[in-house]
């Protein structure tokens, strides 16, 4: 337990002044190596960190990365956006229903939802302010839409818990559907309230058929990506890692070929930009692995566990002391570093009081997902506080209400788990 509390201390030490994560964790785990009472060779280092990232399945991160740089690269994006606008735009709150519905549609495609916060909100930020929408509710809309990324599939989060906890990619995916879409119309739900209360916006028109199936022909290239992806996983056609490369490859030849609209030169661009998000949750991962590794060779998840169950063995209450660690890990860390680090310690738990591992990941994702829209580290609030230039404060009290919405949509999802898994069944 002395070297857990090393650690951490020093994790959380080097967090505070500013150490990127990935870097953090390697330096808490060299720490944790010196001061273990265990012989433990520093030549495990190197190993660890390369072992952790030598994942056929994770290959998948790199290629659905790229899938997205491709769709934005050429009209993929725009096109979506326009099938937004037709379908709710005319509705009041119409920009923030686009903003939302857009996000759903992105996250179908690009699993990151970095990658999606900042391609919907270049687009739709600036037109909701210049339709009267007050910039910290622009901002919060769009950064939380974009937390639907890391739930609706593909998710690089669930990528990144199948390969950890070794369980099926597809049937994450497959449970990640009905929640994704659950917080997607909350958050509509909410954007129409909190718009008539304020009065942001007061455009109420009709839908228009004419435009709707217009923008769906024009497209429907982009819109079947998602069902590709999907339909052929479960399908068994592809695994997880050959859907991403497919994806990838299919948005090249509809955006190159076919709308032809992505020049020559967007291509070494697209490659960089995915290789550069690649590395940076790979290297994310391959420190959270090395962190987690030490962690279970010092006998902490033993330890962890005996604690738990001290206090209850009945999963409805584990459950909650779950989500309250998940979201505390959430406010601090990378997702994918807190999947890495959490389920080796906190998986037996889980399994040995009768909670389904795929559950059990699935609730793990979609309350990390919030945490890209809680302080201090929120990632998708530094985007959109850049994108809107909005003071950081006034972001914080605007996305509040949303906060606190997706925190019932993931307690129904806890406790209604039926909602999510009966399609894993099918």
């Amino acid at each position: 337990m002395t070297v857990a509390i090393i650690v951490l201390f020093v994790l959380f030490f080097l967090m505070i002044i500013g150490v990127p994560i990935a870097i953090s964790l390697i330096l808490a785990s060299v720490a944790g190596f010196m001061s273990s009472i265990y012989y433990i060779p520093l030549e495990v280092i190197p190993q660890r960190l390369i072992t952790s990232v030598d994942s056929f399945p994770l290959l998948a991160i790199p290629f659905f990365m790229l899938t997205g740089e491709f769709m934005m690269s050429g009209s993929m994006g725009r096109r979506i956006a326009g099938f937004a606008f037709a379908t709710v735009g005319w509705v009041r709150a119409g920009l923030a229903q686009v903003s939302t519905l857009t996000s759903m549609f992105f996250a179908g495609i690009s699993g990151s939802g970095a990658a999606d916060t900042a391609a919907v909100g270049k687009m739709m930020i600036p037109m909701m302010e210049e339709k009267g929408y007050d910039k910290g509710f622009a901002a919060a809309t769009v950064a939380s839409a974009g937390t639907i990324a890391v739930v609706i599939p593909p998710s690089i989060p669930m990528i990144v818990y199948g390969v950890t906890a070794g369980v099926s990619i597809g049937d994450l995916f497959t449970a990640g559907i009905i929640p994704g879409i659950l917080i997607g119309l909350s958050i509509m739900m909410l954007n129409y309230w909190l718009t008539k209360k304020n009065g942001y916006s007061e455009e109420v028109g009709t839908f228009e058929f004419a435009s709707f199936k217009k923008t769906l022909f024009e497209g429907i290239l982009a819109l079947v990506l998602p069902l590709i992806i999907i339909f052929g996983i479960r399908g068994g056609i592809f695994t997880p890692t050959e859907a991403a490369a497919i994806a990838a490859a299919y948005a090249f030849i509809i955006n190159k070929f076919v709308y032809k609209d992505m020049d020559w030169k967007d291509i070494p661009i697209a490659f960089l930009n995915a290789g550069k998000m690649t590395a940076m949750v790979v290297f994310i991962i391959a420190g959270a692995n090395l962190f987690g590794w030490l962690l279970t060779a010092e006998q902490i998840p033993q330890l962890l566990t005996q604690l738990v169950t001290s206090f209850s063995e009945n999963k409805y209450i584990l459950l909650i002391m779950f989500n309250i660690i998940f979201f505390i890990a959430g406010c601090f860390l990378n997702a994918s570093a807190a999947i890495t680090i959490l389920t080796p310690l906190l998986l037996p738990i889980a399994v040995g009081v009768g909670i389904d591992p795929i559950f059990f990941g699935l609730i793990m994702v979609v309350n990390l997902s919030i945490g890209l829209i809680t302080p201090p580290v929120g990632l998708d609030l530094f985007i959109v506080k850049g994108i809107a230039n909005v003071s950081y404060d006034k972001l914080i009290k605007s996305i509040v209400p949303f906060i606190i919405v997706m925190i019932c949509d993931l307690l129904i999802i806890t406790y209604f788990p039926a909602l999510s898994m009966f399609l894993t069944t099918l």
